[in-house]
């Protein structure tokens, strides 16, 4: 696949949000396509600006909230424009911020939606659930949540798999969006039953027979996954684990330390609007690393 053409980046304009605004640059120069939109959220003010609005009516409260955030999302836009040699388009929004980003990716028609992975007010983001959360279970665009200093481009990726339609496409961007880097590819297989095999005192050579027989079945799938595969400059490393998925993909991202997840995320079901699926959840609140979601359409 190719690489991403129109890249959204949604910012509060707080000091974490610049890392996600740094690597949106950094891919769309990358991609070569030159386009960037940067759209602000819930920008903080100054304290002379708060000062201002007690004396104001609703309208012009919210005209001086705008105009604050035009002026500072103008003036950090700039220097990425200028050092990455892109274009880039300040948007500010106004309304409920996982909502406005949603509906400004589909108008612009985004290919990528970058946010980082912690907001300016993170006492309300713990108890309300973080921007990033909640972009994630509503829209059906790819989405980078960025956590790490954007220092150079990605170099180490982790590539949970499950051999579905979802997982094919997470690896596809994977390859797009770090050609050269290192690709781990890991599956992490359960044995069916096994708990009650175990409370039922089945003896340990045949649960260890469940195990051999479900580890070469992971091994062939994960070979099959890959044979019409190849990254750029490089081969997969391949990882096959047994036990919890999401535990096992943490304690692999411990190992790895890559800087990038990148996972795969099934249609939008009323369901999945509601919830995030188990292994996605916890990589995006136990892991260190930038993590990319890509969706499928």
């Amino acid at each position: 696949m190719e690489k991403p053409a129109h890249i959204l980046v949604a910012t509060d304009l707080s000091s974490h949000a610049g890392k996600a605004e740094t690597r949106a640059a950094m891919l769309a120069q990358d991609a070569g396509h030159e386009e960037a939109d940067a759209a602000a959220y819930g920008a903080a003010l100054p304290l002379q600006t708060l000062r201002a609005m007690f004396e104001r009516t609703p309208l012009e409260t919210e005209q001086i909230l705008v105009n604050a955030a035009k002026a500072e999302l103008a003036r950090r836009a700039r220097p990425l424009g200028e050092k990455f040699h892109i274009e880039v388009t300040p948007v500010v929004k106004v309304g409920r911020v996982h909502l406005g980003i949603v509906a400004h990716a589909d108008e612009v028609n985004a290919d990528l939606v970058v946010v980082g992975g912690y907001g300016a007010h993170l006492v309300r983001e713990l108890f309300l659930g973080a921007t990033a959360e909640k972009v994630l279970r509503t829209s059906t665009r790819p989405m980078l949540i960025v956590k790490q200093e954007p220092l150079s481009p990605y170099k180490r990726l982790l590539v949970p798999v499950d051999f579905s339609p979802s997982s094919s496409r997470a690896l596809d961007w994977g390859m797009a969006i770090a050609a050269g880097a290192e690709i781990n590819v890991a599956h992490v297989y359960e044995v069916p039953n096994e708990s009650t095999l175990r409370y039922a005192s089945v003896e340990d050579k045949v649960v260890e027979g469940y195990h051999a027989v479900a580890r070469h079945q992971a091994r062939d799938a994960m070979s099959a996954f890959l044979k019409d595969r190849r990254p750029a400059e490089t081969d997969f490393q391949r990882h096959i684990l047994h036990g919890h998925p999401a535990a096992g993909i943490r304690d692999l991202a411990e190992e790895l330390r890559p800087d990038l997840i990148v996972m795969g995320k099934h249609g939008q079901s009323e369901i999945e609007k509601l919830l995030l699926g188990s292994v996605t959840r916890h990589m995006l609140f136990e892991t260190h690393c930038d993590m990319l979601v890509a969706m499928e359409r």
